[in-house]
């Protein structure tokens, strides 16, 4: 019964080796050569491929590799492509599927020390550089010293765009100027913000004189500007 089953192990991998010279490493770089790597802000791409069907090239002397189509990579992960393999003495082509494993490095900010919410990270982060792979979100890739920390942050984090957030120069129920220009016309009255806002943002504020309430644009942190 186990030479049996010895022979049967045996007449199988003879059945499914590969008889073709140099067929692996043809079909993996024409694999790669179809991948357009558009991963933003990657450093370094990292490519690991193997083949997933290789038992369709038994008895296969390779005579021309063709891609199905053309793979657009934009972020790291696993990706299948498609070949078709020509054989030598055969007019049937076969399919041949190769995994390949994408991850690139990237310089990013990470933080030197816990920081808390609501503090700026000026002065708390330094870039390094790390495999993409190794991060669940999208790093902060803007001006760091506009930015502060929406959550707290632990030590040695990757700053993720969720992490951060631009602070409002106007908070709700702070005094403002409201002004209104027009050619010549110029009007300048104090008012009250209703909302937050951050510089360009389109905020309430209240009149304290009138009580009108109506809609400006956020110049500074103590200025909002509106139409008439």
């Amino acid at each position: 019964m186990r030479k049996a089953f010895l022979f049967f192990v045996a007449f199988f991998l003879y059945l499914f080796h590969c008889t073709c010279e140099g067929s692996e490493d043809e079909i993996l770089s024409a694999a790669v050569e179809s991948v357009v790597f558009q991963i933003p802000n990657a450093d370094d791409v990292l490519v690991k491929e193997r083949i997933l069907n290789p038992q369709v090239l038994s008895k296969c002397t390779i005579e021309k590799v063709v891609p199905t189509r053309k793979l657009y990579v934009k972020r790291v992960g696993r990706y299948v492509v498609q070949l078709k393999v020509g054989c030598k003495d055969s007019v049937f082509k076969r399919t041949v599927n190769v995994e390949v494993n994408v991850d690139a490095r990237s310089k990013v900010y990470i933080s030197i020390g816990r920081i808390e919410k609501g503090e700026p990270l000026k002065g708390k982060v330094e870039i390094n550089e790390i495999l993409l792979s190794s991060v669940r979100g999208k790093p902060f890739r803007g001006d760091i010293k506009k930015v502060v920390a929406r959550i707290t942050i632990p030590e040695g984090s990757v700053i993720l765009e969720r992490y951060v957030e631009i602070p409002f120069l106007v908070k709700k129920g702070k005094l403002v100027r409201i002004i209104a220009q027009k050619g010549s016309i110029f009007v300048e009255t104090k008012g009250r913000a209703l909302q937050n806002g951050r510089k360009g943002d389109i905020i309430r504020v209240k009149n304290i004189y009138s009580g009108k309430i109506i809609e400006g644009k956020v110049k500074d942190e103590d200025t909002i500007v509106v139409d008439f």
